[in-house]
């Protein structure tokens, strides 16, 4: 069980289920960012929890660490390129903003129906598993419909947000390897976008993908 109240929990998964809305909604990037930022405290937080839960020090330390990395340098790097890119709007899109919230809310539902089957366990936990596929799904339509590097990015870091909670929820607290494997994924991750986000703008001083199609040959 995990270690916060029904309450708190489902305020908890409410929150990170609207930021991924308000990630798809937005028009500025900085947003975008700051919503998924708040987004990742909580899913820290829900580690925090567990760990304090099962007096589980290391559970705990590595939710502190994840607090760092994830909420605290990973949205400093990409501030930097975003100040550097002068990059303010999503980018051209393929979907109104309107219609993305709309497509959203018909993903949420097929995350919902999709866990149906998982009624036999605590309810908690299916509706964090259906929340977690929620956000990987919105992560996705991130992805299929913005052009500009940077919210691609967050798509993929949302999509990271859900693997994270549906392996929280399913094992109630992921063991620790898998943990830090993931956060090493990520931070690898961060790198070569650093370094590919650099080269865009030296090569492009623009952080629109659609500039990508001129390598080819």
């Amino acid at each position: 069980m995990i270690g916060i109240s029904e309450n708190t929990l489902n305020i908890v998964l409410l929150i990170l289920l609207c930021s991924g809305l308000m990630m798809v909604y937005s028009a500025r990037v900085i947003k975008a960012l700051n919503w998924w930022t708040l987004q990742t405290v909580f899913v820290s937080l829900l580690l925090i929890a567990e760990g304090i839960h099962n007096e589980a020090v290391e559970v705990i330390i590595f939710g502190v660490l994840l607090l760092i990395a994830k909420a605290g340098i990973i949205p400093i790097v990409l501030r930097r390129v975003l100040n550097k890119s002068k990059t303010e709007w999503v980018g051209e899109i393929y979907l109104k903003r309107a219609m993305s919230l709309i497509v959203a809310g018909g993903l949420t539902l097929i995350a919902y129906k999709v866990t149906e089957p998982l009624l036999a366990l605590h309810a908690d936990y299916r509706i964090g598993l259906a929340v977690a596929i929620a956000l990987i799904l919105y992560g996705l339509l991130l992805m299929m419909t913005r052009k500009v590097a940077i919210v691609q990015v967050l798509g993929i870091l949302l999509i990271d947000n859900g693997i994270f909670l549906a392996g929280f929820f399913l094992t109630q607290g992921m063991p620790l390897l898998v943990e830090l494997g993931a956060a090493f994924d990520i931070l690898v991750g961060m790198v070569i976008i650093g370094i590919l986000s650099r080269q865009m703008l030296e090569a492009y001083d623009s952080l629109n993908v659609d500039h990508m199609r001129s390598l080819k040959g």
